[in-house]
């Protein structure tokens, strides 16, 4: 459980956090432990609830401020344990509070800031954790944090460009099932009324009839089913291993295929640049960077391709055996590696690809906005001729 807590130091000083323990007696051990007194201890939550699957946690954008307000307060002078609770004090989402809170009190207790990062890998992946230590090791903090800043920005402009190609698509599915779902529970029975004997109906009066009659008597079970659809679809995406094969069905999609393999690509060359310009071994870029793919497929490419690359083979020899380069940017990374330039290709090729990804992305949408509009009107116009017809076919239907 996570409990928040008002607490007293011998000198005095307030202390005011977040700690996690299985009840509040150990909560109030652990910081007496830590040479507080606590005043206050309530606990944040006793149980998980149907409602935590929909609880907001921390968002990307949320780590991206977050990440670009330390590197501002670092360069500014100000100290990372000192910028921690700064930051925390004007922030106003609880989840991350408590992140704060934890990271902060994992730096009072000696820890350096990539060992308080470490202890949330749920948030915080390996890329970040070891440029945070290089960071630390070099001296370099404020520099390497304004990096992973532009690295979540992106992130997040990805997300929401696919986000964005997805909506209107949405929209129109569930505008397309709204208009069934009426038609099928309240226009349809009705209609069925002017009907004394039904057999003698044409067969899609009898078919329509039928499915909506389906929908009247379930109505119930039908509604419960979507809620418990929904919940479960949001359990299914907290849950990492679900998460992949999700991820990995979608990318056999024709479309989404290609933004997903573009995506890869960029976070993939944005990675590399990021940790050769820091000063990373080439095997160690590589081990690190392949732990970023999303993709499983991808992922384990990089991972054989890493086994070459240690037995001395060149990077642009092993990334060819992989999915993730098309033979252009495979030419242009063999430049860089000839010539020791690696970083600067690339972030090249990242820049590339994102201007890539932004025309796939166009490309998809144009082309999803027509075939929606076709499928709902041939959905819904399907039924509405239907009806039409059956009731023309009313004069050839005894009374």
């Amino acid at each position: 459980m996570d409990f928040e807590y008002k607490a007293v130091d011998a000198q005095g000083g307030r202390h005011q956090g977040f700690i996690e323990a299985i009840d509040k007696l150990e909560a109030q051990q652990k910081l007496m432990a830590d040479g507080i007194h606590p005043l206050e201890i309530t606990p944040l939550s006793s149980s998980k609830s149907i409602m935590s699957l929909f609880a907001k946690g921390v968002s990307l954008e949320e780590l991206e401020f977050f990440t670009s307000q330390l590197s501002l307060l670092l360069e500014s002078g100000v100290r990372v344990d000192k910028g921690i609770d700064i930051i925390l004090q004007s922030n106003i989402n609880p989840a991350l509070n408590r992140l704060l809170a934890k990271i902060s009190s994992s730096l009072k207790k000696g820890m350096s800031l990539s060992e308080a990062f470490a202890q949330h890998d749920d948030l915080f992946d390996p890329l970040y954790i070891n440029l945070l230590k290089i960071g630390e090791t070099s001296g370099n903090l404020p520099e390497v944090l304004n990096r992973l800043s532009d690295d979540l920005k992106f992130q997040k402009e990805l997300k929401s460009q696919i986000s964005q190609a997805l909506t209107y698509p949405s929209v129109i599915m569930m505008v397309c099932i709204a208009a069934v779902y009426f038609v099928l529970t309240f226009i349809v029975p009705k209609m069925a009324g002017i009907f004394t004997d039904l057999s003698q109906a044409p067969w899609y009066t009898q078919m329509i009839i039928g499915v909506s009659d389906f929908f009247v008597e379930n109505e119930l079970f039908i509604v419960g089913g979507v809620v418990l659809g929904l919940i479960s679809l949001s359990w299914a995406f907290k849950q990492p291993h679900i998460r992949s094969k999700m991820y990995i069905a979608a990318a056999r999609l024709p479309g989404v295929g290609n933004v997903i393999l573009t995506a890869e690509r960029i976070r993939f060359a944005s990675s590399m640049a990021m940790m050769l310009d820091a000063g990373l071994q080439l095997d160690t870029t590589l081990e690190l960077t392949s732990n970023t793919l999303k993709h499983e497929d991808l992922k384990r490419d990089t991972k054989q391709a890493l086994k070459q690359l240690k037995s001395g083979k060149q990077l642009s020899a092993v990334l060819s055996k992989t999915r993730i380069f098309p033979d252009f940017f495979l030419s242009i990374i063999k430049v860089g590696e000839e010539t020791g330039t690696l970083p600067k290709v690339f972030k090249e090729v990242a820049d590339r690809s994102r201007g890539d990804l932004d025309q796939v992305i166009k490309k998809l949408t144009t082309l999803l906005e027509p075939l929606m509009l076709v499928f709902m009107g041939g959905f819904v116009g399907g039924i509405v001729i239907s009806m039409l017809m059956s009731m023309v076919s009313i004069n050839d239907v005894p009374f």
